[in-house]
């Protein structure tokens, strides 16, 4: 990841909703049971999370994780997949060709 961007996130733990994330730990939990994804899905939702009023295009995605377009592209749309098929809940949404975290609370 570029710039140093792990330092970002200070919290080692968020909670809303039905939501538990640990970022020590690179746990994801949706009420109660961990949803596992990769390490550069991990490294995309960091990068998402860093604030909540951004939104990123698959360019700055590749360009901040230091991987090519089409690699970008496919793993935040695996993100994405995986989120939505294992909670029905989208916490990273797509809007605009831009990709944006979004704290649920359902």
């Amino acid at each position: 990841m570029r710039l140093d961007m792990q330092n970002i996130l200070e919290e080692e733990r968020i909670h809303f909703g039905k939501w538990d994330i640990e970022f020590d730990k690179k746990r994801m939990i949706y009420d109660g049971a961990e949803i596992v994804i990769t390490d550069m899905q991990w490294e995309i939702l960091q990068l998402l999370m860093s604030d909540s009023e951004l939104s990123f295009s698959i360019r700055e995605i590749a360009y901040a994780m230091n991987i090519e377009v089409h690699e970008a592209q496919k793993y935040v749309e695996e993100l994405l997949k995986t989120i939505q098929e294992q909670t029905g809940s989208a916490i990273v949404q797509k809007k605009e060709e831009r990709y944006s975290f979004v704290e649920i609370t359902d």
